[in-house]
């Protein structure tokens, strides 16, 4: 692998000197794009700061678009800045092989994919130029995700890496995996999320009729919206206050339909999310954690606006949660729309404020204890769930009637509750009052512990 070394225009003098490069800050972009245009390069990016606004490159435009087997690496997220001032600069992977390593981009930089086998490690993202505000991203050309792997239908992406990436305040998503311009036929597999962090996904900024937010449908990990998935882990991962969901993995839902196969989420944490988005958006998730067909192992949420974990299991077993907590979110845990074979061991639901346990399902295995609920009523409600307001967005009315009318039976469960909750605990929905076999239900009460 050919190397060469390229030196910001405020580099130090020793940079300078070893380089084979030197920008000088108006034609940083063809500089670079150039460098990239080479198969099987190592371009090394040393500790200065590259205008990724300062000229174009052959095509015209602002997009760095690296070669097959290419490699850039910078001298650290911090030292190797790629700054776009004014308007979009993309590094758009279309060629497999590609790594990128060891840099940041600051205000409008975004990183897309769209090749087999690409390897983002140790980058960090933002859109904002003064560590506060976000930039209107948006209105300079669309940004989907500060970390964005685009699929196609009929296409599977596979082997991908993203490994201690951050993404602070994204004007949309953190992360996605999304099929352009269609819904289902396409995917990803081999997919790895390393201790990648997701902060302050969103703006707020993508409105409708002059109210702000009402468009803005952003999540930290959106992986992935549209597409099949097949073997993703995600390891160590952390989503804080993200417009809707930290982690929201789509799943299929009517006429739509999404294949999820060996997904695991470990040690994930989800804190706050949810919280800056108010009423407007036109869907209202606002959760820690929105999945159907996965495993979840020791994840944690915290403080969500909705649910800390909202599983729809669609898939029958699809649904593994492995001592999993939340604490001060509104529902700790929900499982919606047939629960069927669900499996959650060791569930802990400090400080819920609405519900501790909402489900419905058959022949699952739950296991909650709960812990300090703080809502009003009773902190279990089995059967047809309430009105969920992240769920029920204004245009899903007529679903949620035929959904109320359902009812629901659940038949053939194991769920056991553990609480000191000195009063009666579980609520059965009315409509599922007649439907709902109690047999392996089981309360267990244990005393309050004294304050040290």
């Amino acid at each position: 692998m050919s190397l060469i070394v390229i030196a910001a225009r405020d580099a130090s003098p020793i940079d300078k000197a070893g380089a084979d490069v030197v920008c000088d800050g108006k034609t940083d972009v063809a500089v670079l794009a150039k460098a990239l245009a080479v198969p099987d390069r190592e371009v090394l990016l040393l500790a200065g700061t590259f205008d990724a606004n300062a000229g174009f490159n052959a095509a015209g435009n602002r997009y760095l678009r690296p070669a097959e087997g290419v490699t850039v690496r910078g001298a650290g997220p911090g030292l190797t800045r790629l700054i776009a001032e004014r308007e979009p600069c993309r590094i758009a992977v279309d060629a497999p092989g590609v790594t990128l390593a060891n840099l940041g981009g600051f205000g409008y930089v975004g990183i897309q994919d769209a090749a087999d086998s690409f390897t983002c490690e140790d980058v960090y993202l933002t859109h904002s130029l003064d560590g506060r505000s976000y930039l209107p991203f948006g209105q300079k050309g669309g940004c989907t995700a500060a970390f964005m792997v685009w699929g196609k239908r009929g296409k599977t992406v596979r082997n991908l890496t993203f490994r201690r990436c951050t993404s602070d305040k994204s004007y949309h998503h953190s992360f996605s995996l999304n099929l352009a311009g269609a819904q289902e036929g396409g995917g990803f597999a081999d997919v790895l999320f390393d201790q990648c962090h997701a902060v302050g996904a969103g703006s707020g900024l993508e409105g409708k009729d002059g109210v702000p937010g009402v468009r803005d449908w952003s999540c930290g990990f959106d992986i992935p919206d549209a597409g099949d998935i097949e073997r993703m882990t995600v390891r160590d991962c952390q989503a804080i206050d993200c417009w809707q969901d930290g982690f929201h993995l789509d799943g299929s839902w009517d006429k739509h339909r999404q294949t999820v196969k060996d997904v695991r989420f470990e040690r994930c944490v989800a804190v706050d999310c949810g919280r800056r988005s108010g009423t407007v958006p036109t869907e209202l998730y606002q959760s820690g954690f929105y999945v159907q067909s996965a495993t979840l192992v020791d994840c944690r949420t915290e403080r969500c606006r909705k649910a800390g974990f909202l599983c729809k299991n669609q898939e029958a077993g699809g649904l593994v949660l492995e001592g999993c907590q939340d604490t001060g979110s509104g529902y700790g845990l929900v499982i919606e729309y047939g629960g069927e074979r669900a499996k959650v061991e060791g569930f802990v639901s400090t400080g819920a404020t609405r519900r501790a346990l909402q489900m419905i399902g058959n022949n699952a295995e739950v296991e909650v204890e709960i812990r300090n609920f703080a809502g009003n009523g009773r902190p279990v409600l089995l059967g047809i769930t309430e009105r969920l307001e992240y769920v029920d967005a204004p245009e899903h009315v007529e679903d949620l009637k035929r959904y109320q009318a359902h009812g629901y039976a659940m038949a053939g469960n194991r769920i056991r509750i553990v609480t000191a909750r000195p009063m009666e605990t579980v609520e059965v929905h009315p409509p599922s009052v007649n439907s709902v076999n109690m047999a392996r239900v089981t309360v267990e009460y244990y005393p309050l512990q004294p304050l040290p």
